[in-house]
């Protein structure tokens, strides 16, 4: 048996299943791990998102921001985009159950046994995992309630950015959902820049890689996300980041967990 981790999908459907045939997956006995945005901005957002329901006792993923966005749209609380591509889905006949299915996902995988948590965008950096798990497990039962399409319909906006401003719960569920699923930089104090979304580098200096700020993550525990494609693949001591790009043209990226082999599959429509 073997774990895979892999980056954001966002629609590559071929690219995903020439990635499995790399790696030999056996859904009977492997266990594929996906970092969120297995949807949206590429062309097969349905048959990612069948593929997934269909093998999921195979297949764990977090929620990303595009997963999120999608149920927004899916339940009239967000009109659609004009750079979204998961209309497919929209009309698809099994619409209603790929909704209910979704708002079951988590946003963090905290796994002990295999010790790694996986993440779509990043963890708070000024918190410890303690705060971080709770807060993501309030609004992953939000999600489950009979409460949800509020979550869906408030959470989005910039605001606040940092804990110590939030004054209400509403404002508590978009800043933690902001930080799980869409940082990338952050100041100093904490306060989060959710614009910025160049390499390292090239930011203004008065920003930093999230990972950069963090020194309160478990150093025995692999951390995994996605969402930063322009920073790409990537490793920062125990962290990793496999989102690279591959909607943009780029690779779709599998991180094997047993001994960290990297295997990717170039863009086929490139």
């Amino acid at each position: 048996m073997s774990n895979y981790f892999i980056g954001d999908i966002q629609g590559c459907y071929k690219e995903l299943l020439s990635l499995l045939e790399k790696i030999a997956f056996d859904p009977q006995k492997d266990k594929l791990w996906l970092a969120g945005d297995l949807i949206n901005r590429g062309p097969n957002s349905l048959e990612v998102i069948e593929f997934a329901y269909q093998n999921e006792s195979s297949i764990n993923f977090v929620l990303g921001n595009h997963e999120l966005h999608f149920l927004a749209v899916a339940t009239k609380q967000r009109h659609i985009g004009p750079n979204d591509t998961f209309q497919d889905i929209l009309q698809s006949k099994n619409l209603a159950n790929i909704v209910e299915w979704l708002r079951e996902k988590p946003l963090i995988i905290n796994n002990d046994a295999l010790n790694f948590m996986m993440v779509h965008a990043g963890i708070y950096p000024l918190s410890n995992i303690k705060i971080t798990l709770a807060a993501a497990n309030k609004i992953e039962d939000k999600l489950k309630s009979s409460d949800w399409l509020n979550v869906l319909a408030k959470m989005y906006g910039n605001a606040p950015i940092h804990p110590n401003t939030v004054k209400n719960d509403w404002e508590y569920t978009r800043f933690w959902l902001n930080v799980l699923t869409r940082m990338r930089y952050c100041f100093s104090d904490g306060s989060l820049d959710l614009e910025t979304k160049v390499p390292p580098g090239n930011q203004p200096h008065e920003l930093k890689p999230w990972y950069e700020l963090a020194n309160q993550l478990p150093q025995d525990r692999k951390i995994i996300f996605g969402h930063w494609a322009s920073l790409g693949l990537f490793t920062f001591k125990n962290i990793y980041c496999l989102d690279s790009g591959c909607v943009w043209g780029n690779d779709l990226t599998a991180l094997k967990l047993e001994d960290l082999t990297i295997i990717q599959q170039k863009n086929l429509s490139s």
